[in-house]
């Protein structure tokens, strides 16, 4: 059974078992409601699974119904764990580039091991500075050097070679015009430097490839423990362990399709040589 099947399953039982408290009572809703300081409508959504009580809520529903000590202690406690799981499986949508940049930051501060897929545009860190300033064109011009600054200081942290750094780009993301054949160019260039760095790992899937997958977005896990992506209208973090489980899984079979090494050097040579031609 999965984590979101037994979550389901919980509320479920919570609801009943208020519902069944009342009955029990001899209590109509209205008259539960009122003597818990809650309206009629909400205590109906709470007894139909609609809506997940507070602890609170539950803790004055169990003391107004008379329940057992057994049953007070066993509902509050479930009311807990279901609110400590529905936290866990919040996605968190943070807004600007430079309140992302420092969300990331902290994020990458704490982790051993980064990983980084995306299938349109390079990834930040990857960045060179001109192909970094046409990403932040967008950007309001009071963000830019405070989100140029951050990135900067997270780009320090690949000097540390406690941590391991891996990239996954389609193909796509180094064809993905951002401008001039000089600034692609030279992107690609500045990619080939870096993944010389004995703590970095690039690949690259390419076209030809038969991926036989569907990779919606980029995204980036933090270890095992934190994904975030970016949307059109802001940049999300996930926490819940299943979901950044399903995330790990997308990266290792993209990661099997990449090519490294000397293959990987003359696709990106190749690369090159088309946006030259293209101008």
């Amino acid at each position: 059974m999965t984590a979101p099947e037994r979550s389901r399953l919980a509320r479920e039982r919570l609801s009943r078992e208020l519902r069944r408290l009342r009955t029990e009572a001899k209590m109509t809703g209205t008259a539960t409601a009122r003597a818990t300081g809650m309206s009629q409508s909400k205590l109906s959504k709470i007894e139909n699974g609609m809506l997940l009580p507070s602890v609170t809520d539950v803790e004055r529903l169990v003391a107004e119904l008379s329940a057992t000590r057994e049953t007070k202690a066993e509902l509050v406690e479930l009311a807990r764990q279901l609110h400590a799981e529905a936290e866990t499986r919040r996605v968190v949508l943070h807004r600007g580039a430079h309140r992302h940049q420092q969300t990331v930051a902290r994020i990458e501060a704490r982790a051993t091991t980064s990983r980084f897929f995306q299938n349109a545009g390079v990834p930040s860190l990857l960045q060179s500075e001109n192909y970094l300033r046409v990403v932040l064109n967008s950007t309001p011009s009071h963000e830019q050097d405070t989100a140029i600054g951050t990135l900067r200081s997270r780009r320090a942290r690949m000097d540390d070679l406690g941590k391991r750094f891996v990239f996954l780009l389609a193909e796509s993301a180094l064809r993905w015009r951002m401008g001039s054949a000089d600034l692609m160019c030279e992107q690609i260039d500045h990619l080939v430097q870096l993944m010389r760095r004995p703590n970095v790992q690039l690949g690259v899937v390419p076209w030809s490839v038969d991926a036989n997958m569907v990779a919606p977005h980029g995204f980036q896990v933090y270890d095992e423990r934190v994904v975030t992506l970016t949307v059109l209208t802001g940049n999300a973090t996930i926490t819940d362990p299943h979901d950044v489980r399903e995330y790990l899984a997308l990266f290792g079979r993209l990661e099997r399709l990449a090519l490294r090494g000397d293959e990987l050097e003359e696709l990106l040579d190749q690369i090159s040589r088309d946006h030259r031609k293209l101008g």
